[in-house]
């Protein structure tokens, strides 16, 4: 690949998989979570999106990229978890608390790459929605540098002169 966003986005799909086993899914964020009839994910799951990135020159068309990398983490609706509830299904219905916690702790200070900066949380809200299901949303900065379009220096081979001869 040679998009920075798509080595990201499959770097943090892996790094996902591998230290978050709870979570079953994880794609691209295409609005798969903004209908409320059944979203076509398996529970839970994570949405990689890319916002807000801004670019800004370093010369000769190098940029420094600096944004947020959003992770949607969705959930099945649970049993109640009023006070009533009985403990086992509190349980349930509370566990993607723990799932939310494990996912950050992997993504906290992790650099998906040598060429990116470390993921760094900068916020985590609940999307409030009409039908039953769980959606948080975590938000890491994520910096990294793209070289990509890099002004080539092209240089002409020197030409010396030595006692009226030219010498390439």
């Amino acid at each position: 690949m040679n998009s920075p966003f798509a080595n990201v986005f499959l770097a943090i799909q892996q790094h996902i998989q591998a230290g978050v086993p709870a979570i079953t899914y994880i794609d691209q964020d295409l609005g798969q979570l903004k209908n409320s009839v059944r979203p076509p994910v398996s529970w839970p799951c994570v949405l990689i999106d890319f916002e807000d990135f801004n670019f800004d020159n370093m010369g000769e068309n190098v940029q420094v990229a600096k944004g947020t990398v959003v992770l949607r983490l969705g959930f099945a609706p649970h049993s109640n978890s009023s006070q009533a509830t009985p403990s086992l299904y509190l349980q349930q219905a509370i566990g993607y608390y723990d799932i939310e916690w494990d996912l950050h702790k992997v993504m906290q200070g992790w650099s998906p790459g040598d060429d990116y900066g470390y993921l760094i949380r900068t916020n985590a809200l609940t999307q409030k929605r009409t039908d039953n299901y769980r959606v948080r949303e975590l938000r890491y900065s994520i910096t990294f540098e793209d070289y990509s379009t890099k002004s080539q220096q092209q240089y002409a081979p020197a030409t010396l002169v030595v006692a009226d001869q030219v010498m390439l």
